[in-house]
């Protein structure tokens, strides 16, 4: 047992000629959030995507909680307790809030209980829109709606992916306060562009740059890091 939740090694991908993973090496304790930023096209989504299973890899190995998960069927991956979101949100948009609800706690190995639901919809402030389709939710509702139907499954592992995109600048402060109250009792993956997310959530931050880890360790110096200005944020201020 390496003692880390989430342990991938060497994960290479390729998509025909075009490397779009090189050996990417990402560890996580229980109880950390973990962020990876870097360009578009950088390869964050297909890491995330190769470790749900959403994506097959060419080579590396992951293991979750203590044991191999690699190239498993994502439902497989989802009843070990990693779950995920989507940079762009998956609902199902004709049924309604409850209902996407029932179907995430169907799908569950380990759901929480009814009243613990009550709690997590209460608290994600969505108990006024739980008659109502998905597909006529807010970005923001709808992201909110996402993050319920992992919640419900109760993950040992979240990984989120651009969970602040396309909200205004009230929204993404809203997110980032729960967000915040979350952590203190999950442990996060948190793909994000936007730095303020990073600085204020993540304990650790991984770099990827066209495939390929470029730097790792606290936000503080990863965002300092002259290499990660040049090759991403393009200034220190960002």
């Amino acid at each position: 047992m390496s003692g880390y939740l989430l342990e991938a090694t060497g994960i290479t991908k390729r998509f025909g000629g075009v490397v779009a993973l090189k050996g990417i090496d990402v560890r996580q304790q229980a109880g950390e959030t973990l962020g990876m930023i870097g360009p578009n096209g950088s390869g964050k989504t297909t890491f995330v995507n190769v470790i749900t299973g959403h994506l097959k890899t060419n080579r590396g190995d992951v293991r979750f909680d203590g044991n191999p998960i690699l190239n498993r069927k994502p439902s497989q991956i989802a009843n070990t307790g990693l779950t995920r979101t989507y940079q762009a949100v998956r609902v199902f948009g004709k049924l309604s809030v409850r209902e996407n609800v029932a179907i995430a706690l169907v799908d569950a190995r380990d759901p929480l209980d009814a009243d613990a639901v009550a709690e997590t919809v209460d608290w994600l402030a969505i108990g006024h829109r739980w008659e109502a389709e998905a597909g006529s939710l807010t970005l923001d509702e709808q992201r909110r709606l996402e993050l319920l139907m992992r919640l419900v499954q109760r993950p040992k592992l979240l990984m989120l992916d651009e969970p602040v995109g396309g909200l205004s600048a009230t929204e993404v402060r809203a997110m980032i306060r729960l967000l915040a109250e979350l952590k203190a009792r999950s442990s996060i993956f948190l793909i994000e562009h936007t730095m303020k997310v990073i600085r204020e959530l993540a304990d650790r931050v991984v770099v990827l740059i066209a495939g390929e880890k470029l730097a790792e360790g606290p936000p503080r110096e990863i965002l300092a890091d002259q290499r990660v200005i040049d090759q991403y944020l393009g200034s220190a201020d960002a």
